[in-house]
């Protein structure tokens, strides 16, 4: 089943975006990529549940949410939004085998969460984010947009863990 979804409700875009910042902690120079969000937005899955008066939209069965060259993979996701004519966006919920790609970077988690008021993006359960041989995990994620920070924490006595290659011929 294929679901379009309009622009104006932003919808995943500014989640996808987030997860490019989300991305760029892992590397070790700040160029993140344009993201376009004037692309449209599809959805693929096996089945959409919507439920305007309870204001959310629930995509399941191999959920595939593209816009331009940034892609969410999830068994689930679910967008919240405030009911109405606005449709303003409150989170989106992305859970089970979650797999963000945007270019050469991706995002793996059982769990992200766009919030949408307090422009924050948070992977849970064993998150880790690539780009090429670079990576960084802990317990929890997460990316602060307007901020342009990032904070990455280990469980109670966990530690976080990052690996950054050198670039150039240095020796």
């Amino acid at each position: 089943m294929k679901a379009f979804i309009p622009l104006r409700s932003l919808l995943l875009c500014l989640f996808l975006l987030a997860v490019g910042a989300v991305a760029g902690a892992a590397e070790k120079t700040s160029a993140l990529g344009a993201f376009d969000n004037s692309q449209p937005i599809e959805i693929t899955s096996d089945r959409l549940e919507g439920d305007d008066p309870a204001g959310f939209a629930k995509f399941s069965g191999s959920v595939v949410a593209k816009q331009g060259d940034a892609t969410i993979y999830a068994d689930e996701v679910t967008i919240h939004y405030s009911p109405g004519k606005t449709r303003d966006i409150d989170q989106v919920v992305a859970v089970g085998n979650v797999r963000i790609v945007q270019g050469e970077r991706t995002a793996t988690g059982n769990k992200a969460v766009f919030y949408n008021r307090e422009s924050k993006v948070v992977l849970t359960g064993s998150p880790k984010v690539h780009q090429g041989k670079d990576s960084v995990e802990g317990d929890e994620i997460t990316v602060f947009l307007n901020e342009e920070r990032s904070v990455v924490t280990g469980k109670e006595g966990g530690r976080v863990n990052a690996v950054f290659h050198p670039q150039g011929g240095g020796k």
